[in-house]
């Protein structure tokens, strides 16, 4: 993977089947600096950070206008790009000459170096650079590694164009995006992102939202901060840390380049130079990622325990949640602080909906549940009274009655319900009711959300708290 920045992909150009190359380092753009707006998007990126003590990743740094923007202002900038640009491209040979002459400046080419790399960046920079990435499964093994290789609640930046092009404008279609570049001899990809897109891509290789970095509205473009929280998600079911293994076979055979140079700018001189690189000889294999699925396949994979397998458990419940519930239940939170801070409630949603179960809850059955609290447990063995008296301990009339345990194997089901009706009739007049929801329910719901059945999450929610009521 990754031994040129080269593809060979089957287009859809004209209506028609069309083998192509396609070239990743082929859209770095020509602007000299950044744009006004990212320089503003840096600003707040970097607040609070002192330069000197900064370390920063400028991951697919084309032809380093970013790189020589953060030199100046003091960071240590580490540009990871594939070689060929700089054998390309005049102005990127040029910027990487003026990088050089400053003290802070390092440079990783891609892709050896940097998976080699073996230290912990504060702050990585993605620049338009997924977006332009045509194998969907490359794009999360980016996202592994920029896990791997920063510190803990360090600061990514997703930054990409979007509606830059649509279907009228671009050569052709290549999977899950479209094919740019007219007249060219190697083509570009372009592939837009949703915001639900982006941040379930991130969220399934360990980062997290942070909303409370404001930047500027940059017209269409998509600017978000994550931090780096959690645990990979997805490396065991997608293997994206064994593909980054060197192969011995080689699918690459060797050609020659051709581009003009310029000499002279004012009297429009150019040279023209000749370069040697690598192709692939095979096609490139496309198949699609559904983050939800590789949810449910890890859940089979994680086995019952505390420490780190609990921890994870704990962020994989929440990411499956998120998606069960979205557009449903809203203001998802993990490990929510209460009383001044002294506990934590494991996840919480916010419950405005106005259809469905948990509508339902209030009227007809007239249960308070402003907030839905859900605490998670990594047991195969039967839940016992403290977990019991745990959630019991999270409800009450101001943030709610209803509460949900997660936990791995249901086996009694008989003391399950005997547990949760005492709840109920132990505290008369302000009544608690809870849930207890194991792996084979949340398999079945991710089910349900997966062939758009989403009704039947209700209908299996409803059932269990039948159970307890009648």
């Amino acid at each position: 993977m990754w031994e040129s920045p080269v593809y060979k992909a089957t287009a859809k150009i004209n209506e028609r089947d069309k083998d192509i190359f396609i070239d990743v380092t082929g859209s770095a753009p020509n602007f000299k600096e950044p744009m006004k707006q990212l320089e503003s998007t840096f600003g707040v990126l970097l607040s609070g950070l002192e330069s000197k003590k900064t370390k920063i990743l400028d991951f697919g740094a084309a032809k380093l206008r970013n790189t020589l923007y953060l030199l100046k202002k003091g960071f240590t900038v580490y540009s990871c790009e594939f070689k060929d640009l700089f054998d390309r491209s005049q102005q990127a040979k040029e910027f990487y000459e003026k990088c050089g002459k400053y003290k802070n400046f390092k440079r990783l080419v891609f892709p050896d170096d940097f998976i080699d790399f073996d230290e912990k960046f504060d702050v990585i920079l993605l620049i338009n650079v997924l977006n332009i990435m045509p194998v969907p499964i490359e794009r999360l093994c980016v996202l592994a590694l920029c896990r791997k290789k920063i510190k803990k609640r360090g600061r990514l930046l997703w930054y990409t164009q979007h509606g830059t092009y649509s279907e009228d404008d671009a050569v052709g279609t290549l999977y899950d995006g479209l094919v740019t570049g007219k007249g060219r001899k190697y083509n570009m990809f372009y592939r837009d992102f949703s915001r639900e897109e982006i941040h379930s891509m991130l969220e399934s290789t360990g980062f997290s939202y942070n909303k409370n970095f404001k930047f500027p509205m940059s017209g269409t473009n998509q600017a978000y901060m994550f931090e780096a929280t959690g645990e990979i998600l997805i490396d065991k079911t997608l293997g994206l840390t064994s593909l980054l293994q060197k192969s011995s076979e080689s699918n690459l055979k060797k050609t020659e380049r051709n581009v003009r140079w310029e000499v002279d700018e004012k009297e429009r001189k150019s040279k023209k130079v000749t370069y040697e690189i690598k192709i692939p000889k095979r096609k490139i294999t496309l198949k699609s990622i559904n983050i939800l699925k590789q949810y449910s396949e890890e859940l089979k994979k994680l086995r019952s325990g505390g420490g780190k397998r609990a921890s994870k458990y704990h962020q994989l419940i929440f990411n499956i949640l998120v998606k069960l519930f979205e557009g449903i239940l809203k203001n998802p939170q993990k490990e929510e602080k209460i009383n001044q801070g002294r506990k934590r409630i494991d996840i919480t949603f916010d419950n405005r909906v106005e259809d469905g179960f948990f509508k339902e809850l209030k009227d007809p059955h007239g249960i308070k549940s402003p907030i839905i609290i859900i605490e998670c447990k990594n047991y195969t063995n039967a839940l016992e009274n403290p977990e019991y008296d745990q959630i019991e301990g999270r409800l009450n009339l101001r943030r709610g009655m209803f509460g949900i345990i997660i936990c791995r194997d249901n086996k009694d089901e008989k003391s399950v319900f005997d547990h949760c009706r005492d709840l109920v009739r132990e505290n008369p007049g302000a009544e608690k009711y809870v849930i207890v929801l194991d792996d084979s329910d949340i398999q079945n719901m991710i089910k349900y959300k997966l062939n758009k059945e989403e009704s039947k999450i209700d209908d299996l929610l409803r059932n269990k708290f039948r159970k307890l009521i009648m």
